[in-house]
């Protein structure tokens, strides 16, 4: 692959899910769950700074970000993430065995608006498919809050790909790189190390950041599941990779999200 080509396109990566819980007295337990690409302007917004704040969420300012959740494939895989957030006793993603009986009793309670459930809700949702399959972080700007999260994430057995960070959320943000590498097309010539037939544009491909190696991401997923030097075992959606020639890991979600087209 032409390193060149490979870094020419790039597209929006940051777009996260959000939990804000009001400071106004007396409303110190209730919280709302939110999406944006931008959580620091979005905290503006709600808390009337700058206009554009969600109505439902006037009547309780003012509000601090207690957490965010990113990493998502696409805006519409956060959205998805934010509808079973803000709705666990609707969501069919509750009803999995995932889900503990303690946790379901929570999810369907009458508390839908609290923060104790809105952090039961977050590593049930983490628990399950296809949530369970992205590498998602969360990150919280409050030490106790965090150490709480850690407890939860090992009591709920969040897949090991995730990861859960104390830091703020605006540098968190910042840090994270304004856009991703996008693949592109598939240089002339180029084909598959594994199966050998020719990349092309429309069936999805990957290349390893450490050697020469790109495969078609079905032949690389065949590869670690019943491959010669397959020595772990691989789930249907796996959650990581290793390159066929150098035994690099990486992300698998990192090396879809590389495929995806730019928005229009």
């Amino acid at each position: 692959m032409d390193n060149a080509q490979a870094s020419a396109i790039s597209l929006s990566d940051f777009y996260c899910c959000y939990l804000l819980r009001s400071l106004k007295p007396g409303c110190k337990n209730c919280v709302y769950v939110g999406s944006t690409p931008d959580p620091v302007r979005r905290l503006r917004q709600h808390n009337g700074e700058i206009a554009a704040g969600a109505a439902s969420t006037r009547s309780r300012r003012p509000w601090e970000m207690l957490l965010i959740v990113h990493g998502f494939p696409t805006k519409p895989s956060a959205l998805q993430f934010e509808w079973a957030w803000q709705n666990p006793h609707m969501s069919r993603h509750s009803h999995s065995n995932a889900v503990s009986f303690e946790g379901r009793r929570v999810l369907y309670g009458s508390a839908q608006k609290k923060l104790g459930t809105k952090l039961v809700a977050l590593f049930a949702m983490l628990a399950v498919p296809p949530f369970k399959f992205w590498p998602l972080e969360i990150v919280c700007p409050d030490r106790e809050l965090h150490s709480d999260l850690v407890v939860r994430a090992q009591q709920s057995h969040m897949p090991g790909h995730m990861r859960v960070c104390q830091g703020g959320i605006a540098q968190a943000f910042e840090q994270t790189p304004a856009s991703r590498a996008y693949l592109g097309l598939p240089a002339p010539g180029e084909s598959c190390s594994i199966c050998h037939e020719a990349l092309v544009e429309t069936r999805p491909w990957g290349a390893c950041s450490g050697c020469s190696a790109s495969w078609h991401l079905a032949c690389l997923a065949q590869h670690m599941a019943g491959g010669p030097s397959a020595n772990v075992s691989v789930p249907l959606v796996p959650t990581m990779a290793w390159c066929s020639r150098c035994q690099k890991p990486f992300v698998w979600g990192h090396a879809v999200r590389a495929f995806a087209q730019p928005d229009k």
